[in-house]
Parts: structure tokens; sequence; C-alpha cells
């Protein structure tokens, strides 16, 4: 499919009139509205309990909309002003599920994680500053972690989870593994902890079918109340004092019991009419007899008394309509501290919101600005110190010539004034030694042979034929004949490959590579003009392949290449040799590992070392640019473990490999989202890597780090 695109020559200082008609007469007819940007898509959510004190929250985020990310775990110690990564230990490739935090935390620094995929439950006994599976005692079917509680005992915690299949498990701070309290039979889908579990030892219990159970020993011995709603249960919640209980349903609103769930009667005096999905108690509800709840389109409700009558005040979140609408307003939390702070805690798809009045006012915390998304380093970097990087709503393209310690905002035209996303740049080497940047936004495709100052841009329209959203570009990468042929292979969120041969006059779509499934890396081969190869690799574990410019795709690898399950995020990347005219050496990072080829991608041998095999969970790969001459070296970027240069032999395996970020992972929870090596790495060992705040930088190879600064600062 052929597009023909208009083309705006554009200086950064000039046409601003002409640039800011162009784009509101493409843009005004059809724009889809969403919620704030960035997109602060909240997995789950845990506040300390002592947060009057210590302002201290812990929250997983979706990773996935800045391509090829794995879902993070941030910590907060401000209240939410300022967030960290704290990726130490987190191995695996699955999705966050539920967040929880010991109620003796000031004490024990306890934070328990759970995953929608088979990685079971993480705990970390020092804030999140490194993190171990706590699994012992499971059963590989019972990993998937739907809901999860604790409770404080007269010795620490006590936790409780049920599984994908609805069984319950236990396991106490002193106990050494888990114990399995209900089987699967019982369908367990939510739990319920009374506060004063550590004297009165009772629990609810609520199946799939809303019937519920009661257990006063802590799990031992269960009462049977029926299925008192008559229907399925989203949320309960038990008040201090145990005997009240509140019961948050899809039809009939809340139910509310006095004695202990004995008998129940309905409350919903100002409730809308759907369903309700969150019921959360005051701390302090033996005095103020406040509760709060949420509905399917609509939040917060407040009640004064025991639920009898409801209040909403608007707290500013907004209905996407990303995901099912279930999946909106899914959490609602009231601080352990509520007698003195007044904190509720709203975590939802649409981000983080905070009330520190009771639910009066509400204000949000972003977690997510300056997301850089992607780095390119000059192709004379010994010399010129020249650096781009991406960012999402951010700076758009961002300039360094000092190596990354200052940073200014490129040339690209951006006349409505808005921040733009990017998500990858890329630095050409010409033929006469000059340079040409590539990027690309939503917008349009450009191209520089200043180093930014000013960009040729192409519009690029919609296919809505495809998908109605604008195209959301991932990853590209350029021929490494640019200057003379102009082609660019970009990644996209929902329209698969595109390609263009003229730097973004016309485009086509690839056809062969899936549009379902967004594209995480592209790779060109160095020997292109000739043997017209390049690779895409996807979300879903995919590695395809054109050998004849772009003409077909072709999948690669299907049956060798295996990545980890379904519930797994299944990211992938692909690196090519710098050599690959003569040794044809491919390397795919998945999240099981890397995997070579030594004949193109015909024919793939996974890695079996212990650094980068099966354990690995494989964020990027790059080769060396001195790779088959002077060393034989590649870079791996593993989830939770850091960024190893490993050796390869002749074959293309692994012979030895050492952990190069080692230290700044375990002092200072530095994992790179993005690294680059020089391409003079011959001349001066240089190595560049993005974490969350910081750029970091290394002269000797990965020996040392020094931080270099940040485009977003």
């Amino acid at each position: 499919m052929l597009i023909k695109l208009n083309k705006i020559r554009i200086s950064s200082i000039r046409c601003i009139a002409l640039i800011t008609a162009f784009f509101l007469s493409i843009g005004a007819t059809a724009v889809n509205v969403h919620a704030h940007t960035p997109h602060d898509m909240i997995l789950a959510f845990a506040a300390s309990p002592n947060y009057a004190n210590d302002k201290t929250m812990f929250m997983a985020n979706i990773g996935a909309y800045t391509g090829w990310r794995y879902d993070e775990i941030l910590r907060s110690t401000d209240g939410g002003l300022t967030w960290a990564d704290i990726p130490n230990g987190m191995d695996h490739p699955y999705e966050l599920s539920v967040l929880r935090v010991s109620p003796k935390f000031s004490t024990d620094q306890t934070v328990f994680a759970g995953f929608q995929g088979r990685a079971g439950v993480y705990r970390s006994t020092n804030r999140g500053d490194s993190w171990e599976s706590y699994n012992t005692g499971l059963a590989a079917s019972n990993l998937i972690v739907k809901k999860m509680e604790v409770a404080e005992s007269s010795t620490g915690y006590v936790l409780f989870f049920t599984d994908a299949n609805g069984a319950l498990f236990r396991r106490s701070s002193t106990n050494a593994n888990w114990v399995q309290v209900l089987d699967k039979t019982n369908k367990v889908t939510v739990i319920a902890i009374s506060p004063n579990y550590a004297t009165d030892r009772t629990l609810l219990i609520a199946s799939n079918t809303g019937s519920i159970r009661k257990s006063t020993n802590g799990g031992t011995d269960w009462t049977n109340l029926g299925t008192p709603t008559g229907t399925v249960i989203y949320d309960m919640a038990i008040a201090p004092g145990g005997e009240e209980i509140f019961l948050a349903t899809p039809s009939f609103g809340i139910f509310y019991s006095n004695n202990g769930g004995s008998s129940f009667i309905n409350k919903g005096n100002n409730l809308p009419n759907e369903a309700i999905n969150n019921i959360a108690v005051s701390s302090n509800y033996a005095i103020d007899r406040t509760v709060f709840c949420t509905s399917l389109r609509r939040s917060v409700f407040k009640s004064t008394d025991k639920g009898n009558n409801w209040t909403l005040f608007n707290s500013g979140v907004k209905i996407t309509q990303q995901t099912p609408l279930l999946n909106e307003i899914t959490d609602l939390q009231v601080s352990r501290t509520y007698a003195t702070d007044k904190t509720i805690f709203l975590p939802v798809f649409d981000g983080l919101f905070i009330s520190r009045n009771g639910g009066t006012t509400w204000f949000q915390r972003q977690t997510r600005m300056g997301l850089l998304t992607g780095l390119a380093l000059s192709t004379s970097f010994n010399s010129d110190q020249g650096m781009t990087a991406t960012t999402y709503v951010g700076r758009g393209v961002a300039i360094s010539t000092n190596g990354g310690a200052t940073w200014s905002t490129s040339g690209w035209p951006n006349p409505i004034g808005r921040k733009m996303n990017f998500f990858d740049s890329q630095i050409v080497r010409n033929p006469n030694g000059s340079q040409t940047v590539v990027s690309a936004t939503s917008g349009g495709i450009g191209n520089s042979i200043d180093f930014g100052e000013n960009w040729v841009v192409n519009h690029v329209p919609r296919f809505v034929a495809i998908d109605p959203d604008p195209v959301t570009f991932t990853v590209l990468a350029a021929s490494p004949n640019f200057a003379n042929d102009k082609e660019i292979y970009l990644g996209t969120r929902f329209h698969g490959v595109i390609q263009t041969k003229d730097a973004g006059k016309t485009l086509r779509l690839q056809h062969g590579v899936p549009l379902a499934h967004p594209i995480t890396s592209v790779a060109v081969s160095p020997n292109y003009a000739n043997d017209r190869t390049a690779f895409a690799a996807t979300r879903a574990g995919q590695v395809w392949r054109t050998q004849n410019g772009g003409d077909t795709f072709l999948r690669v690898g299907a049956s060798s290449i295996v990545s980890i399950g379904w519930e797994g995020q299944r990211y992938s990347w692909v690196a090519v040799s710098p050599r690959f005219a003569t040794d044809n050496l491919v390397i795919v990072g998945t999240n099981n590992g890397i995997y070579r080829s030594i004949n193109r991608g015909n024919t793939w041998t996974k890695e079996t070392h212990a650094s980068v095999g099966s354990n690995a969970v494989v964020q990027q790969v790059e080769f060396s640019p001195n790779f088959g001459t002077t060393d034989r070296n590649i870079f791996v970027n593993v989830r939770g473990k850091g960024l190893f240069r490993a050796s390869l032999n002749g074959a293309g395996a692994v012979t030895a490999s050492q952990n190069i970020t080692l230290s700044l992972l375990q002092n200072e929870n530095i994992q790179f989202t993005e690294f680059q090596i020089s391409p003079t790495y011959a001349i001066d060992s240089t190595i560049v890597g993005a974490a969350r705040k910081n750029i970091y930088k290394s002269t000797n190879g990965g020996s040392t780090w020094a931080v270099a600064g940040f485009p977003d600062n």
C-alpha cells in the first residue's frame, strides 16, 4: 500500500503560522480523546501503613506503552512528588497483579508483589531495594496470583492469596512454606481481612458465584454465610470491630451486615444504578463511621453514616475507553493513618489520584513524565560527543553535544506548542563523513543533516482501514546507505512494520508482519545495499525477515525461538552482526534468553550460558562495533540482573560473560531502559545507558560508571 504524503521543509524559527494552519487542518476532525498524557496505567498499588509519617507508596504501571519495556515497580517516599524504579531482582517477564505492604513495615520494611503470570509472589525486606522469589511450597500451577491481602499478627504478618484456579494459600512471617487453606474447588475470587486480625483472626472469602465464607481462626475452619447478594461480589471490606461487613456488587449496589455476616441488608441511597466495584472503610470507622466506594464510571462516593447515605466527590478520574469498563476504576484504598492524614488513594487505569481531606478534593500524581524512549550516539562520538535522545511527553528529540552533560530541544517543528511523543532516533554516517539524524513521532517522519537544528518532516496519515488512531511508532532502523536510498523501516504499535524509500514522502505497510502485535525491534543489515536484508521482532516473541528490500517479510525461527508462554510479556529484540556479510550472524533476545543464527536467520540455536540463557529475560542486545575485528563481544541487558558483556566464539556461542552494571543495580537500583555503544568504541570505549532519571556513561567498557545528565532536566 502506497500513500503519497505532503512534505514540509521547516526551520525551527520560521513559517510558524503556515505550519500551525497545516497541522490544525489535518488533525482537527479526527482526534481520539484519551485521558491525560502520559498515560499512568496503574496495575497495582500499596501505601505504607505509616503513610502519615513516611509518605511512602509503591505502584506498578504498564511498561508496554513505551514499546518493548517490561512493567515497572516504582517507589515514592515523598507522597508521590517523585518516583524511583526498584527493579533489582525482578528477573521474570510477567505482569504485576497486586502489591501489598507489611503492617509492620516501619520495622520489617517488607513489601510483597503478586503476578498475573507464573512468577507467584516476590518479597522485598528492604523497602523494595531488592526482590526475591517467595514461592516455597507452591506448585507451578499455583503461581498466578489473582488477589492478595496481608494481615498483622502478633509476630509480624500473615499473607493470603488466591491463585488463578481459585485455591487459597496462607503464609506467615514465621513460616518457611506456603500452606494451602482451600483447594481450587472453592473458586475464591475475593479476600477481606479484619483490621483486628491480630486478635480476632477473622477473614472472609467470596467465590466466583458470590458465596461467602468466614473464618475466625486464620483459615483453619470456615462458616458458610451463603450467597447474600444473589450475584457475584466485586469487593468486600470488614470494618474495625469485625462485626460490620460491606459488599460491593455488580447489580444491587452495596450490601451491609452488622452481625458478622449472619444477615445482610441492601444500602445504596444516592448511589448510581450501576455496578459498585470498590469498597473501603476508614481505619477510624469506630469514631467517624466513614465508608468510600466507586462505581464503574464514577468516583468517589463517601458515606459518614455507615453507608446509609452517599455523596459523590468528583475525583477527576476519566474513563479512557482504552480498556474494558471494569478495568477503568480498579482500586480504592484508605490510609491506615486516616484519622490523622485523611488520605485516600485511587489508583486506576487513568493514573494515581489522591485526596488529603477525606475525599472532598483530589489531585493527580504523575509517575511517567519525561520518559526517555531512545538514545543514539554520533558516528564521530569520540570527537564531537554528540547524542540524541527521544522522550515521551518531554522535549521530543533532545540534542547533546557534550556527551549528555547538557541538553537542548531540537528544531523539530512543533508550532502548536504541545509536547510530542517520540520513540526512537538514529544517526547515520554519510559517505562524505557528514551525519543524518532520523526520527519519528505519530505526526511525522523527519531527518536532519545539521544534527537536529533543522528538519525535513513528512506528515504521516492515518490508516483508518487498519486502526482509527494515529500511527504510533515504537522503533526505527534506517538503511546504512540512507544518504542515497532514503530507506527507513519503522515499527509501530498497531500498524506492523512501515517502510519508506524516500525519507517519509511515501509509506508502505509491510505485508506478512502481523498487525496485532507491537513491533519491539527492527534491524537492518550493514550490507543492506547488497543483501537487502532487514529484521523485525514483535511483542509476541516473533521474528520476521525480508531479503528483498521489504517487498516481502517471512517469519523465521517459528519453531525454534521459544518465548515463555502467553501469560508472560514476550518482548523480543534483534541485533545483526557488524560483519554480517561474512559471518551471517543474527542474535535475538527473548524472555527466555538469547538465540543465535549463523546463516542469516534460517536456523536458530538457543544459548545455554547461565548469564544470558534460559533464566534471562532479555530487554536489549547490541553488538560491539568492533565485533569480528578487535573483539567478539555482545552486550545483553537482562531484566532485574543488569547489563552483561559477553564474549562469543566463532560459532556465535557465549564463552564468558561479566555483569558490568551489578554495582549500579545493587547500590542504586539502576537498570538501563536502553543502552548504546559508541560507534567509535575502539577509540573511546564508551557505553551510554539511560535509567529513569539519569543517563549513565562509562568510558572504560563498563568497568566504572558516572552520571552524564538527562534530556528532560
